[in-house]
């Protein structure tokens, strides 16, 4: 079931086009890649949908009381002003009866949490966000390219969690992504963005920019709307 829907979006700064009639669905429950080259309209098309960006012309809607969290790429705190982990996490947020569990499931519970947050690593700082997003019970979390710079086997781990949320959890799951590895076997449904939305190409096609994948009506490659099965 729809628990948002995108009709003839189209947004653009000053003359320039961002995004292109963009018609799209997400279900409750879905793991959803977004994927595209720098400046297709990714962050834009996000947040056209959170309400940061308003003055788009089109339909978007969402279903009543929808609880949206969004961690973005970088999240920026002053850097000369000292905050604890507890600090960021309690920030529009209260500790609730799953806080612990929440804690524990993010790995955010082996932090000390008064320690100051701008020493944390990478990694760390991306779980405490992730912890902060999910303190508000949403029922959908949308994903910047959060784990840029972050390493390896930091980065694995963080993808399995995602995983966990969205199959334990139910939680609806929107995340825009470089790692098309990840995208074709983790999500269901992968969308393949480029100021409009292509379907007549594979992701990877796609996203190496093989030739046919601007033909959004060739029908003779795999259709990029496709669920996988785990």
């Amino acid at each position: 079931m729809p628990i948002i829907k995108i009709k003839d979006l189209n947004f653009k700064i000053k003359d320039q086009t961002i995004l292109n009639n963009i018609n799209l669905e997400i279900s409750k429950g879905e793991y959803l890649g977004l994927i595209g080259p720098n400046g297709a309209g990714k962050s834009s098309l996000i947040k056209c949908i959170i309400g940061i960006n308003k003055n788009y012309d089109g339909k978007v809607t969402l279903s009543k009381d929808l609880k949206i969290a969004y961690v973005p790429q970088v999240y920026q705190l002053e850097q000369n002003v000292p905050i604890s982990t507890y600090e960021v996490l309690t920030m529009s947020n209260k500790f609730e009866y799953n806080s612990e569990d929440i804690l524990r499931l993010t790995g955010v519970d082996k932090l000390d949490l008064e320690s100051n947050f701008h020493f944390l690593s990478g990694g760390q700082k991306q779980r405490v966000v992730i912890a902060r997003a999910l303190l508000n019970n949403p029922d959908i979390l949308f994903f910047d390219e959060p784990f840029s710079g972050i390493d390896y086997e930091t980065k694995n781990k963080l993808y399995e969690l995602l995983s966990q949320l969205n199959k334990r959890l139910g939680i609806t799951i929107v995340f825009v992504s470089h790692e098309i590895d990840h995208v074709v076997s983790k999500c269901d449904k992968v969308i393949c963005l480029n100021k409009s939305i292509h379907t007549g190409c594979h992701p990877i096609d796609f996203v190496k920019g093989r030739a046919g994948c601007q033909d959004t009506h060739n029908s003779n490659i795999k259709a990029v709307h496709h669920h996988h099965n785990h």
